[in-house]
């Protein structure tokens, strides 16, 4: 099994908060230019587990160094904040399913995702 980083970064913008969810793809390490898979969330990872249950709006991948940065970002479009940083073991990986194993600091668990329309999916915690 393949183990990735992960993070999540509170993203304040003028038009409110939401979380970035940022999980590194199967060619991570083949392939030094791989961008992050990326999902806006709106629940921090500690409230994962007591929802059960919860939706992502996966959104353009991100860089690498957005697992480590935290700042403003350009254009005007807010700042991040890391809220949770950890590794994801990589279980299945499909254009309609993601199962990983997740150890971050405020969150550790087994994860579904699955398509539901284009790109909004949902989470399950399964384990």
């Amino acid at each position: 099994m393949l183990r990735v980083p992960t993070a999540l970064l509170l993203h304040t913008t003028p038009d409110g908060r939401h979380y970035d969810w940022l999980v590194g793809t199967p060619d991570y390490a083949t392939a030094p230019q791989a961008r992050l898979w990326t999902a806006r969330v709106a629940h921090p990872s500690e409230a994962w587990r007591g929802l059960g249950c919860f939706d992502l709006t996966v959104i353009a991948p991100h860089r690498r160094a957005y697992l480590d940065y935290q700042g403003p970002i350009s254009g005007r479009r807010g700042e991040v904040t890391r809220a949770d940083r950890g590794e994801a073991v990589i279980e299945l990986w499909r254009a309609s399913r993601i199962v990983w194993g997740i150890r971050m600091q405020h969150f550790q668990a087994r994860v579904q995702a699955d398509v539901i329309d284009g790109d909004a999916w949902r989470a399950r915690v399964i384990g």
